[in-house]
């Protein structure tokens, strides 16, 4: 029954965001500024995950009064948003550690060129409220369902999980699935575990699901990466408008940070949940956005090392060689 669910939704959810990244793509993303003489020499397309950026930077007013014009791609995961990327198609997108180093490994030429350092709080496993499943140890010989696809940060905590439990990741049954399907599935009872992230997470506990472990203690990094088209860093006018929206991102970031409440509120109403939901998704969420130090590049490297020797990754990415750190350096105001 599950099987079939699934080979559905994914078949409709492929066509929708097809339809969405050509859509966004084409123009349809909401605009910057306009102010400056070369407002209309340079558009940036800025790729987001679930309408997240693109909620933040409008509620704080952050991108008002650019130089450039912003138009924004949206993708229910990473794996879609990268091919995007790889089509040419954004300038920049955002995803978690393990993602970003999936694209990577697959050859996709981008560059780290900021980084967010959350607590790991929007990161889980969930399993529903009457399971006999009571920790990670429990399982053992069990399916898990991963949003959204292989390389996305669910699998790298499922990953480190079952390590600190003492299982293999061979111990279990992992099945990929995009979000928004896995979502309808767990919520009907089909399926007993989730490994997912915001704002899926939140959505999944609203309807019954019980947290089994989430991303925060260190199982996790917290980290997450802005990046950019080698293509697009290569124009000079266009690296600079990336280096003024990740001092803009960072500006949000505080804004937000300062005002939870407000925040909560233009989430739901934006994005179409409900204000519990809009709630915990902004509760979990305290994101600072920092350089790419070494300290950075050494905690993700060691991300890549776990994931390349399970055999997730192809590749064991050498985070320091797609570093820009050029890029993003903070403002005394950031």
């Amino acid at each position: 029954m599950f099987n079939r669910l699934r080979t559905a939704a994914l078949a409709v959810a492929a066509a929708a965001l097809l339809a969405g990244m050509l859509a966004g793509c084409a123009g349809s993303g909401s605009d910057g500024g306009t102010s400056g003489s070369g407002s209309s020499q340079v558009t940036l397309i800025l790729g987001d995950q679930a309408n997240g950026l693109q909620t933040l930077m409008k509620a704080s007013g952050a991108l008002d009064g650019t130089s450039y014009q912003v138009k924004w791609a949206e993708f229910q995961g990473a794996a879609p948003l990268f091919q995007a990327m790889q089509g040419g198609q954004v300038d920049t997108g955002y995803a978690a550690d393990l993602p970003t180093l999936a694209a990577i490994s697959g050859k996709l030429p981008i560059k780290m060129v900021g980084a967010l350092q959350g607590s790991g709080a929007n990161d889980a496993i969930l399993v529903r409220a009457n399971s006999p499943i009571q920790t990670v140890a429990d399982l053992k010989g069990k399916t898990v369902v991963v949003s959204s696809a292989r390389g996305s940060i669910a699998e790298y905590l499922l990953a480190v999980a079952l390590q600190q439990a003492g299982l293999k990741y061979s111990d279990v049954t992992v099945q990929f699935v995009l979000p928004t399907a896995a979502q309808a599935a767990f919520n009907s009872g089909q399926i007993e575990t989730w490994a997912t992230f915001d704002p899926y997470q939140s959505i999944g506990q609203r309807a019954g699901g019980r947290v089994l472990v989430d991303g925060q203690d260190g199982r996790v990094t917290g980290l997450g990466f802005v990046t950019a088209a080698e293509a697009s860093l290569a124009d000079p006018a266009k690296k600079a408008a990336i280096t003024d929206f990740l001092n803009r991102l960072a500006t949000a970031e505080k804004w937000a940070a300062g005002h939870q409440t407000e925040y909560a509120a233009i989430y739901a109403q934006t994005n179409g949940v409900a204000p519990e939901v809009a709630a915990m998704v902004v509760a979990h969420a305290h994101p600072t956005v920092v350089p790419i130090t070494p300290d950075v590049i050494t905690r993700v490297q060691a991300v890549s090392d776990l994931m390349f020797q399970i055999h997730s990754l192809p590749v064991n990415v050498q985070v320091a060689s797609v570093a820009d750190t050029s890029v993003y350096q903070p403002t005394p105001s950031n």
